[in-house]
Formats: structure tokens, C-alpha cells, sequence
């Protein structure tokens, strides 16, 4: 299960150098380019990549940049997903293990903790796109 986000923001300059700046930041920051076409570039994190806890929570797990070029007008749009399914696994796994032991109000309180966690996530990992996409925009403007 994929929660999806869409930022954007304008800028004036040509499609060719808004990709190739996306392209050396994704690269700065050690993201895996999936591919580039000519007005998007799809990246994702490596899923065996080690890396320190607090590290994890300031990544993004993938997404797609678009470029769009209307007249003069350009617009750079950052799609990007969190993946919930592993919190849902581990959700899943604590309530079977208490429901089976007789446990049938703890559920609820680690379903409270993992549904704040997510929000949490949610929040830090649209502050980490934004700060990308304005890096990206404010090099090129």
C-alpha cells in the first residue's frame, strides 16, 4: 500500500538544464536513477542500501520528476510515495500475537503509536521533497 504525493513548482528556465540539475542532486544524494526520459525522471531508494536509522526517516523511498513546459511558462513536479505496507506487517503480526494470547486492548494502543509514527513520516517526508524540489529550482533560477 502506497500513499502518493504531488509538489510542483515554477521556474524559467529550459527543460535540458532542469534535468540534468535533477539528475546531479539525485546523484548528490545517492538516489537510483530508474530512468530519465526528456521531461521526467523516475529514482527510487536501493532497497540494500545500509544506512543509519535517522538517516532512513529523511529519505525518500522513490518517485518521479516531471517537467512541464508551457510557452514560457515551466513547472517541475515532484511525485513521490511513502510505502505503508511494512508498518502494516508489523501491525498485523502484533495483533494476531495478542488477540492469541487474550490481549484484546493492546491492539488498539500499537495501532495509535504506528498510525502517529505514519503521520509523523508523512510530515518529515514532505518537508525532504519540498527542501529537494526548491534546491533543484532555486540552482536553476
Amino acid at each position: 500500500m502506497k500513499l502518493k504525493y504531488k509538489i510542483s513548482q515554477p521556474t524559467n528556465l529550459d527543460g535540458k538544464i532542469i534535468i540534468d540539475t535533477i539528475i546531479a542532486k539525485l546523484e548528490h544524494n545517492k538516489y537510483r536513477i530508474l530512468s530519465v526520459g526528456y521531461d521526467s525522471v523516475n529514482f527510487d531508494e536501493s532497497p540494500w542500501k545500509l544506512m543509519w536509522n535517522f538517516q532512513a526517516v529523511r529519505r525518500l523511498e522513490g518517485g518521479r520528476f516531471e517537467v512541464d513546459i508551457l510557452g514560457k511558462d515551466t513547472s517541475v513536479s515532484l511525485k513521490y510515495y511513502i510505502n505503508l505496507l511494512p508498518q502494516l506487517f508489523v501491525i498485523a503480526a502484533l495483533t494476531i500475537g495478542l488477540v492469541a494470547n487474550g490481549e484484546y486492548y493492546a491492539p488498539i494502543f500499537f495501532f495509535l503509536f504506528y498510525f502517529v509514527a505514519i503521520m509523523i513520516q508523512t510530515v518529515t517526508l514532505k518537508e525532504v521533497a519540498t527542501e529537494l524540489l526548491t534546491k533543484i529550482t532555486g540552482e536553476i533560477s
